[in-house]
């Protein structure tokens, strides 16, 4: 029961932005934003995307998460209980697609609505390329615009769905039961 996908047009939700909150827009496309959170140890149903530093990087060692955090070019900084603060590099979040569409595309809602739990919070898990903090009342205007865009995919057996990832957002509502969704991405 449940278990619906949501998507929402990044170019839409992009050109309403620039209306609402154009400073804010302005702020997204030239500093860029970086991403930061507590990932636990072992998987973690309560925290903010349910799996561990393990999971995440397919690692079992540290110093093999430490190989796969370089490479990403990550911060990192390890935590006395084994769980891991990591902190991504600069990233964008508008893209210009190859036909000339802007898109808001990042992970800005799914973090600051998501990623809270007993290690993280909504504020520290997001911020501006240049360390500063990305403002609640511009998220908050995000997000409402970004319901009021998004609408639901109720799957049923035997349902396929083909999604632009560049050009759509998409999350997944909660469920109950058992479920097989197989994914496919391709270039």
């Amino acid at each position: 029961m449940g278990g619906a996908t949501p998507i929402c047009r990044s170019d839409t939700l992009l050109e309403q932005l620039e209306s609402a909150v154009p400073d804010f827009v302005t702020a997204c496309q030239e500093k860029g934003v970086c991403y930061s959170q507590v990932m636990p140890s072992e998987d973690d149903m309560q925290s903010g995307q349910g799996r561990s530093w393990r999971s995440t990087l397919s690692a079992q060692t540290q110093a093999e998460a430490e190989i796969k955090l370089k490479k990403l070019n990550y911060q990192w900084q390890w935590q006395a209980d084994n769980t891991l603060r990591v902190t991504t590099p600069v990233l964008p979040a508008i893209k210009q697609l190859a036909d000339g569409r802007r898109v808001f595309f990042n992970q800005l809602i799914a973090a600051f609505r998501g990623w809270q739990d007993a290690r993280n919070s909504a504020e520290k898990s997001i911020f501006f390329g240049d360390g500063s903090v990305i403002n609640s009342a511009d998220m908050a205007v995000a997000i409402d615009l970004a319901d009021k865009l998004t609408f639901d995919i109720p799957w049923q057996t035997g349902d396929v769905v083909l999604l632009d990832n560049f050009l759509t957002m998409h999350g997944r509502r909660p469920f109950q039961g058992q479920r097989c969704v197989l994914a496919a991405l391709v270039a």
